[in-house]
């Protein structure tokens, strides 16, 4: 005959550990996001926006827990927005952009979503560097304010 009680208490021990590592692995998960948006994504749209106001764009940069943006204006009218979003695949944390870019009538629309463009083709955060993010945003903000023939 099984002892119903121990094997009742075991379960809720193994419960209370599971838990535990869950809660601990989240936090790690939260610090890789947290340091990916401030030493890789912020600094690229800061000097991304530094440059452009050489040009009379201004940038104006905005981020949440797991999501950073970079709208540019011109004249005071929004010409693109390039958004990083972090998302997890399991124990992976990912990194993807989405990109509005003016329609016919002017008007922001998405554009384009997908990977960050990178040497490694990944879309995991630690193969993603500030360098990459600028030169995606910059592909794809030149196809979109490119002059256009009538």
């Amino acid at each position: 005959m099984i002892d119903w009680k121990k094997e009742l208490e075991a379960h809720f021990k193994e419960q209370i550990v599971t838990k535990k590592d869950i809660e601990a692995r989240k936090e790690v998960m939260k610090k890789k996001i947290k340091r990916f948006i401030k030493k890789e994504v912020l600094p690229a749209f800061n000097a991304l926006d530094k440059e452009l106001k050489k040009y009379k764009r201004y940038g104006q940069i905005d981020k949440k827990k797991n999501w950073a943006a970079f709208l540019v204006k011109r004249k005071k009218k929004k010409e693109f927005v390039y958004e990083i979003n972090i998302s997890t695949d399991g124990e992976q944390l990912m990194a993807r952009k989405s990109v509005y870019a003016p329609n016919e009538k002017r008007k922001l629309k998405l554009g384009a979503e997908g990977k960050i463009g990178n040497a490694k083709n990944s879309m995991l955060l630690e193969n993603i560097s500030r360098d990459d993010i600028m030169a995606d945003f910059l592909a794809h903000y030149k196809e979109s304010t490119r002059a256009k023939a009538v």
